[in-house]
């Protein structure tokens, strides 16, 4: 199989100093367009899928600075009536829906699609986003990956009942630790049995529950040696649950800075990060993310490790990230806080600053190291990184032999080599419910 392409979409870009770039138009969100142009390039460039993103946080005071936070699904189907082959990936919580309510959503939307859609499924955290539901709090981390496996099961086993080819449905009656469902799904089955299972985790039961159930996960690597480790463990894992670990891709987060020279390039970078950083209290920003106060500490000096709690109801994966950095690479607090902060999703992602060459050769030595499948370009700035990506960076892929010249199908199911719904082994199609 080639390597995987994957589009990382928003309005300005997943750099949180991109919305302040002289080219980055603030005046029109929401910016339909700017989608659409993003993924009609992606088209060009032959991309297996673009990804778009969602919260169900939604709290007073908080916005996003990369785009408008319109429903993923309505927003597939605008992207899909000006496209033809690339697939479109819809995140939706797992934590604050309800399995009939989204399988009937979906099903909807990949019919709507002809089989492009893939849901990714995001066990959502944060006591804000709890509160946006009634609850006081959110979920222990791991019941809510306890919840995310139970709803993924229930979704798969309705639209496995849904009508198909003239045949009337059945009905689902399934009483779990979460979810209690006695229904049925009155809408045709998706095209290939099941949307593309998509999910992203790195701790313990975000890989498990990736392992278990997903065609394609994203997967966040800063050194290629941990980007080793992550692919060999999620392929493990999925040979554990009885699946062939080829099916399972991993799709690593690289954030490209192009340039048709090294200095264009490193010129955007600098702009993108002192846009960002300018005023911003990076120590408070870390501070949030570890749950501890970390302002009477000498911001020189390295991070008060011993007295760090266990992060409870932040982000658990990006307090842990931070803190193995600060440790390993032997950073400053203020060295720590920096990264935590600048870029946004640049933190979270393996960074490359160069030319068409310099990307595709960074690509390369990690695709053929072992650490990946393929890759999700999460764009700094739009539409210029897609633009020059595809122009620029596609053409030396396609040269090497890297990346397909063409679309083989018109399906997810087609461009990821994946198992319809009557090949999902039994480990799958009968997930425990506890």
């Amino acid at each position: 199989m080639p390597m995987h392409l994957s589009l990382n979409l928003s309005e300005f870009g997943r750099h949180s100093g991109a919305w302040r770039h002289d080219e980055s138009d603030v005046s029109q969100m929401p910016n339909i367009p700017a989608y659409v142009h993003a993924s009609v390039t992606a088209e060009r460039g032959v991309f297996d899928q673009v990804f778009i993103a969602d919260t169900p946080v939604h709290s007073r005071g908080r916005t996003s600075v990369t785009g408008t936070r319109l429903d993923p699904f309505e927003m597939a189907s605008a992207i899909a009536a000006h496209t033809s082959s690339i697939g479109i990936i819809a995140t939706i919580s797992t934590s604050y829906n309800e399995p009939l309510d989204v399988a009937r959503r979906a099903a909807s939307a990949d019919n709507v699609l002809g089989g492009r859609l893939g849901v990714n499924y995001v066990a959502s955290t944060g006591d804000d986003t709890a509160r946006n539901f009634g609850r006081e709090q959110q979920l222990p981390h791991d019941q809510r990956y306890e919840r995310s496996n139970e709803f993924i099961d229930v979704v798969t086993k309705l639209w496995a009942a849904s009508p198909q080819g003239g045949l009337a449905g059945h009905e689902v009656d399934h009483h779990g630790r979460f979810i209690d469902v006695t229904a049925s799904l009155e809408i045709e089955q998706p095209v290939n049995g099941r949307p593309i299972i998509v999910q992203a985790g790195s701790s313990p039961e975000g890989r498990d529950l990736a392992a278990r159930w997903a065609d394609a996960i994203y997967a966040g690597g800063s050194t290629l040696d941990r980007a080793q480790e992550y692919y060999a463990d999620i392929k493990a894992r999925a040979a554990a649950y009885g699946r062939d670990p080829d099916s399972v891709k991993v799709i690593l987060g690289i954030m490209p800075f192009i340039g048709r020279t090294d200095a264009e390039a490193y010129d955007l970078h600098t702009t993108l990060d002192r846009n960002h950083v300018e005023g911003a209290d990076t120590i408070g920003h870390l501070s949030k993310l570890l749950e501890f106060d970390l302002t009477p500490f000498d911001p020189e000096g390295p991070l008060p490790f011993d007295l760090l709690p266990e992060v409870k109801s932040a982000s658990v994966s990006q307090a842990t990230l931070f803190t193995r950095m600060a440790r390993e690479e032997s950073l400053t607090l203020a060295e720590t806080a920096y990264r935590s902060y600048v870029g946004g999703l640049a933190n979270m992602q393996f960074v490359v600053t160069g030319t068409a060459s310099t990307v595709a050769d960074v690509m390369q030595e990690w695709y053929e190291a072992g650490t990946c499948d393929g890759f999700a370009i999460v764009a700094p700035i739009l539409p210029k990184t897609i633009d020059d990506f595809v122009d620029l960076v596609v053409p030396e892929l396609q040269r090497r032999g890297l990346t397909r010249d063409h679309y083989e199908g018109s399906t997810l199911f087609d461009h990821f080599g994946a198992q319809a719904a009557t090949e999902i082994t039994p480990a799958r199609s009968t997930a425990d419910v506890r």
